[in-house]
């Protein structure tokens, strides 16, 4: 019994680390455009995978200087139709990944 509660914990624990990760593929649902985060150096950093965007262009970062803060991420986002970047979170949800971009005084959710 204590072998199957000690698996289970296991089990749980691998699943919930790999739940708060921000690494792989994520559509951020404007678009249909998918970034690929990685780690590079102590950051992550997001490159265009695909877009439906014909401005976006594949292999262009997207997002940089992406660090945990908490049960988020924080970091910057390139607005491409603007052509600036802003300071941004990030928050993984099943598939999508949730973005809030600040500029000024507001937020913004990209959807």
């Amino acid at each position: 019994m204590k072998v199957t509660a000690v698996l289970f914990m296991l089990l749980f624990g691998a699943i919930s680390l790999n739940a708060q990760s921000i690494e792989g593929l994520w559509n951020t649902g404007k678009e249909n455009t998918i970034i690929n985060i990685k780690k590079v150096n102590s950051n992550y950093e997001g490159t265009i995978h695909y877009s439906d965007n014909s401005n976006a262009q594949k292999g262009k970062v997207l997002a940089k200087d992406i660090v945990k803060s908490g049960n988020t991420y924080k970091g910057k986002l390139f607005v491409i139709d603007k052509g600036e970047w802003y300071n941004a979170e990030f928050k993984p949800k099943n598939e999508k990944l949730a973005i809030i971009v600040s500029s000024g005084f507001g937020k913004k959710e990209i959807e």
